[in-house]
């Protein structure tokens, strides 16, 4: 088993059953708004001609089949448990790192099923590493200091979801540095001259050598880190700037910062530009973009997509479609 593989594998189901759902009403009224974009379409948006918009006695004749299914819509949390998703992602950051300090067992056996190909190197792993815990302190910090409290809920598989991802992130920005642990062999004497070495065979050398952090070393930055480092900060910074400055409205006000004019979600266009820095950053040498990360991303961005575009849709129901129609819902000049 390739875990490299599993990963990328369920971040693009992830995005693409969330695409499809959003496409069919029905689901989307159900399962994929949340908060106020849920009693928008739910109460009275363009889309509330589904179950949740019709009468008790039209209810009463559904069959037992949506019965289900508004059973299993009811099953919500509320939307402060977000919080969760960040605690999770700083938590899988430091485990993962006292686990390949420590040379656990654990590492050895998430190597042996790495997969092969081309790697990222050490100074990449740690790059990458950082600036992903970054990302989930930041993020954490902004829950705690600037989040109010709020009656809005959120379907459990969303909350379940967002758990999954980060779990799966700390793994992905680190993964494919997996097959560039060869170099840690340079000391080991082979006697067959085409002798194939395994992943758990590199692992293994990993966990024997002083310390991984030892090949750690300073070279001049490559374009990659170039590109990918200010865009990184970039993103992050301007991130920051439109949740302060959210958090700063009163509830339920049409944003007027600058950067709103432009977009109606800039911060998620700002995490799309975080999740795509760091595909670059984490690129294998002789590629241009990290497969797993871009696949993280892939999921990201469809999902930031369909609730940017009912965010707009909320917007255009509440402040005028003269005062939204102009701007961007996520990405100027493209959606």
């Amino acid at each position: 088993m390739d875990i490299r593989h599993v990963i990328q594998v369920a971040f693009v189901s992830a995005a693409s059953t969330i695409l499809l759902f959003s496409s069919l009403p029905s689901l989307k009224t159900r399962f994929v708004t949340y908060g106020s974009r849920a009693t928008f379409v739910n109460t009275g948006g363009p889309e509330a001609n589904g179950p949740k918009g019709e009468s008790s006695a039209s209810q009463a004749k559904l069959g037992w089949s949506q019965a289900a299914l508004d059973y299993v819509t009811d099953l919500q949390v509320p939307h402060g448990w977000f919080l969760h998703f960040y605690v999770v992602s700083v938590l899988c950051s430091f485990f993962w790192a006292t686990q390949i300090v420590s040379k656990s067992s654990l590492l050895l056996t998430v190597c042996e099923n790495a997969g092969t190909g081309q790697a990222m190197s050490i100074n990449q792993i740690t790059l990458m590493w950082s600036f992903m815990a970054i990302q989930g302190l930041r993020r954490l910090a902004e829950s705690i200091l600037l989040g109010k409290p709020s009656a809005s809920k959120m379907w459990f598989v969303h909350w379940i979801l967002g758990i999954l991802f980060y779990i799966a992130m700390s793994i992905a920005v680190w993964i494919d540095g997996a097959g560039k642990l060869t170099s840690l062999l340079g000391h080991l004497s082979l006697p067959l001259p085409h002798i194939t070495l395994t992943m758990k065979q590199i692992a293994e050398t990993l966990l024997l050598s002083p310390s991984p952090l030892k090949d750690i070393t300073i070279t001049a930055p490559s374009i990659r880190t170039m590109v990918g480092v200010p865009l990184f900060l970039l993103a992050s910074g301007i991130q920051n700037d439109c949740h302060t400055y959210l958090a700063s409205l009163p509830k339920y006000t049409l944003p007027d910062h600058p950067i709103f004019h432009t977009m109606v979600c800039p911060h998620y266009a700002a995490e799309c530009v975080i999740y795509l820095s760091l595909a670059i950053l984490g690129a294998p040498h002789g590629a241009w973009i990290n497969r797993t990360i871009f696949t993280a991303l892939i999921f990201v961005a469809s999902n930031l997509a369909v609730t940017a575009s009912t965010t707009k849709d909320w917007y255009t129901a509440k402040f005028g479609r003269e005062n939204v129609e102009y701007r961007w819902r996520m990405i100027p000049f493209i959606f």
